[in-house]
């Protein structure tokens, strides 16, 4: 048998371009690896780091809703502001700490001096930081008995499901009763900060009252529901459509009648009477759908104002109106405000209508709602004089450079312009 090594064959020698034969396969080697990290660590403040130790003792129920985005940055000239809870994460309201109900009083002690030009916004001390909602005007002290008082007032919707929400937190404010004539109200800041609900508190409406916590009281008693001696101007038109003009506006007299005592002839003098004072005579026959926007706002204030009313809450009554006809309703609800002498909460978006109207305007920030700034307003800061219309008014170099202040005290507390 010959030693020589045998020649492959054919087959072989051309499967050989493509398989080898006779190596060992190689089995790779795979090592163990760190399982790969999903999220960039995040920078840590300084802040935030001196809050660790306190977060970590924080129940796990409660820092759910407490977690800051990463990368949050503080505000230098800010409170510190708790994060909102948002529905599903944030507490029970049995695990919300009931606050005292208790007066506050102004504050005896001079505030800090204000930057040129600032001299009329009441700015809180940050050495005796105020917790937003228990701010309280101090440019005077009350004189004169309360009319509307919030105590600390705190309203949670939906309590214990997953859809809690919480509307006002700690909101504390008291509005005096001037004689001969109320104070005006503005309320504003961003959607979703409670300036709604602090109406319907005050009117007592049964799908939104009582508080949660804390007290509100008209006249010194607590509100347990709807009352003559406040009446309510909404945003949307709100007049009974198969019902006249005329009908519409003795509507609150007769349902009235007996505390009133008034006759039907009675009745029908006031309501024409109103309805002349708000611009509207000669349509007294006409029906809701037959008049515009504006004058089914005429016919709202009038239907509200002919129970001459203590207390007159308007949900932004002219938001939806044309910019020439909202001027218009600004002039009619200030002269109509001036004979019926009552005080008024009027919520608005537009900070120009705010500064016009108001005597004191009410900044709130949101998530939860919370009362943050009370701005005391005079006829002299904006150059608003007797004779002068609200167009000439608004364009005037004085009010502009207020509502200029208005606007970045309100941008510097959260809101939005």
């Amino acid at each position: 048998m010959s030693n020589q090594p045998q020649k492959p064959s054919l087959l072989r020698k051309i499967a050989g371009y493509f398989v080898r034969f006779g190596d060992e396969p190689v089995t790779p080697q795979i090592q163990d690896r760190t399982p790969a990290q999903n999220q960039v660590p995040a920078k840590v403040s300084k802040a935030d780091a001196d809050e660790q130790p306190e977060k970590a003792a924080t129940p796990p129920a409660r820092a759910a809703g407490n977690e800051k985005p990463a990368g949050q940055k503080h505000a230098a000239a800010q409170p510190k502001i708790e994060d909102f809870p948002f529905p599903g994460a944030m507490a029970p309201v049995s695990d919300i700490e009931k606050p005292a109900v208790t007066s506050v009083e102004p504050a005896d002690k001079p505030t800090k001096p204000v930057p040129s030009g600032e001299q009329h916004v009441t700015v809180e001390d940050p050495d005796n930081a105020v917790e937003p909602g228990s701010c309280i005007d101090n440019l005077h002290k009350p004189k004169y008995p309360p009319i509307v008082t919030f105590r600390n007032v705190t309203k949670v919707f939906n309590p214990g499901t997953r859809n809690e929400f919480m509307a006002l937190k700690n909101v504390s404010f008291e509005i005096e009763d001037l004689p001969d004539i109320g104070e005006f109200i503005a309320l504003v800041g961003p959607s979703g900060c409670g300036k709604s609900t602090v109406l319907n508190l005050i009117q007592g409406f049964q799908e939104v009252g009582p508080p949660t916590f804390g007290e509100v009281l008209v006249r010194n008693k607590p509100v347990t529901g709807p009352g003559r001696d406040r009446g309510m101007i909404f945003q949307k038109y709100s007049s009974f459509p198969h019902l006249t003009v005329l009908q519409n506006v003795m509507f609150g007299l007769q349902l009235n009648r007996e505390s009133l005592g008034y006759s039907d002839q009675v009745m029908e003098k006031l309501a024409r009477e109103m309805i002349a004072k708000v611009g509207m005579k000669g349509h007294e026959d006409k029906f809701p759908y037959q008049l515009s926007g504006g004058q089914q706002q005429r016919v709202a204030i009038a239907r509200t104002l002919v129970l001459k009313p203590r207390i007159i809450l308007m949900d932004e009554p002219f938001s939806a109106l044309d910019e020439p006809t909202r001027i218009e309703m600004q002039e009619l609800i200030t002269s109509l405000w001036h004979e019926v002498e009552a005080t008024v909460f009027i919520v608005t978006h537009s900070l120009a209508e705010a500064v016009y109207l108001s005597d004191r305007i009410f900044m709130f920030q949101a998530n939860p709602g919370r009362l943050a700034r009370q701005i005391a307003i005079t006829r002299e800061l904006i150059g608003k004089y007797d004779g002068m219309t609200p167009l000439e008014v608004q364009e005037s170099p004085k009010f502009n450079h207020f509502l200029k202040e208005i606007t970045d005290e309100f941008l510097r507390i959260g809101g939005s312009a």
